[in-house]
């Protein structure tokens, strides 16, 4: 026993307890991990790497709200969203010259009327559905507004309200049962349109049919010219 105790020092017995130690440790691996034992703070920092998150191993209920962000979508693989391509086709719905690119709400289409001009030779202010309308500014500022049909068997009916109490023009109304291609049709009936309130309506036995309210002026500003202002619907 003295031998032993003289042979026994600090360092062997500290020893002794590191051996006992790792055996000890590398027992309880071996004998694996208590249940629930390894927490996030056992993980150590971006030790979860992307090759070890098994394949669709992330749901949608795992995934914080708003995390992720438009900057982290890929667009491309988006389709259109539901109708958004009928809204492509819109954007110059208030333009007659652009108007066959506007869909319709409820089947019917609008499409502003403006001319406002010095005397020219005729304007297309309106084209669709096969009727097609032109103002004229001619020499003395007399305005002229005139239609044309594209379909046969048409038929077509104005009438003027002359808003100017000073003028001894009498109202006037014009109908063509009978407008062809090849006619032209005075939206004026006559009127010189110095100012007046037009409406009229445009129809063809296949269904279409085109309505329309403008005013119609001259001399404009005291500067001369013409002008006509309004809407035209479609159906």
């Amino acid at each position: 026993m003295k031998q032993i105790s003289k042979r026994l020092t600090y360092a062997n017995v500290m020893s002794s307890i590191a051996v006992f130690l790792v055996l000890g440790g590398a027992t309880a691996i071996a004998a694996g991990l208590p249940k629930n034992s390894v927490g996030s703070k056992q993980l150590k920092k971006n030790a979860v790497t992307t090759a070890k998150i098994k394949n669709n191993a992330v749901s949608t209920s795992k995934i914080k709200n708003g995390a992720i962000t438009g900057a982290k979508v890929n667009e491309g693989s988006l389709g259109s969203v539901p109708n958004s391509t009928h809204a492509d086709n819109a954007d110059n719905a208030g333009h007659a010259g652009n108007a066959d690119n506007a869909n319709a709400v409820g089947g019917v289409g609008a499409a502003e009327l403006n001319y406002n001009v010095n005397p020219s030779g005729a304007v297309t202010v309106y084209s669709r559905s096969g009727l097609t309308i032109s103002a004229t500014c001619a020499a003395g500022n007399n305005i002229e507004v005139t239609a044309a049909t594209a379909k046969e068997n048409a038929s077509i009916y104005t009438t003027v309200v002359d808003t100017d109490e000073n003028d001894n023009n009498l109202n006037a109304d014009s109908e063509s049962a009978n407008f062809d291609v090849g006619d032209t049709f005075d939206l004026l009936a006559g009127n010189d349109g110095n100012p007046g309130l037009v409406t009229f309506e445009y129809d063809v036995n296949d269904g279409t049919t085109v309505t329309g309210t403008f005013s119609v002026d001259e001399d404009n500003n005291a500067g001369g010219g013409c002008q006509a202002h309004g809407v035209v619907f479609n159906a």
